[in-house]
């Protein structure tokens, strides 16, 4: 019986599935689960990131051509708007450096890192929604011109050099396909960060105001009896 009581008070408590829990410590397989899950929050921040700045390059690599690339004045006004707001750069320079603190804060897992993460990405959600009306902005803009080339092929199909005009309007009927695409690309991506954003910012909200920073808010804490 003294030998019992010996055994028993060398243990914290017992759970309900005959787990012995040892004192001052946790069980080892509670340590494997956090493991378990830090590594699986590592690996989501590192996609997450990476996908933030692949969304960065093609938003500024299509910037940078609507910047170089000649177009006739009719598509000034759809291509002005969402240059000069700064977009295709600023915006995507927040979501290059949001990406690389999601990457360095999957593999740090402490609160400050995650609150850098929070905030970039909470601005970041800022920044394209922003664009997002930019570019819808433009989009409409663009759609006005387009009107303006198909009402102009069928006023110049009644005149004598008829083929001339119609290289014309060809020109202008691809400018505004090909200006139309750049848009499409860049607000798909725009989208797609703007939901990234979204989500990494519940998911280091949850990291900040968890007990535990850098576990999953479902690791199971096991606190010790004589704590």
């Amino acid at each position: 019986m003294l030998s019992l009581l010996k055994t028993k008070g060398a243990f914290d408590t017992f759970t309900s599935k005959s787990i012995i829990i040892p004192k001052g410590g946790k069980p080892q397989h509670v340590y494997q689960k956090e493991d378990n899950l830090q590594d699986r929050l590592q690996r989501e921040a590192t996609v997450l990131g990476t996908i933030q700045i692949m969304c960065c390059l093609v938003i500024s690599s299509v910037g940078a051509t609507l910047v170089s690339a000649p177009h006739s004045p009719r598509f000034s006004p759809a291509v002005s708007t969402i240059l000069m707001s700064g977009y295709p750069f600023l915006g995507a320079l927040c979501f290059a450096i949001t990406g690389s603190l999601s990457i360095i804060s999957g593999k740090k897992s402490t609160k400050p890192f995650a609150m850098s993460s929070l905030t970039s990405n909470a601005v970041s959600s800022v920044a394209a929604g922003a664009g997002l009306l930019f570019l819808m902005d433009s989009l409409v803009a663009l759609g006005t011109a387009s009107q303006q080339c198909d009402s102009e092929k069928d006023y110049l199909s009644s005149l004598l050099y008829s083929e001339y005009y119609y290289s014309t309007v060809k020109d202008c009927l691809l400018t505004s396909a090909s200006l139309t695409g750049a848009l499409a690309v860049m607000l798909i991506f725009t989208v797609l960060e703007l939901l990234l954003s979204a989500y990494a910012s519940i998911l280091w909200w949850k990291q900040v105001y968890s007990n535990n920073p850098g576990v999953s808010m479902l690791t199971c804490h096991m606190t010790p009896a004589g704590s």
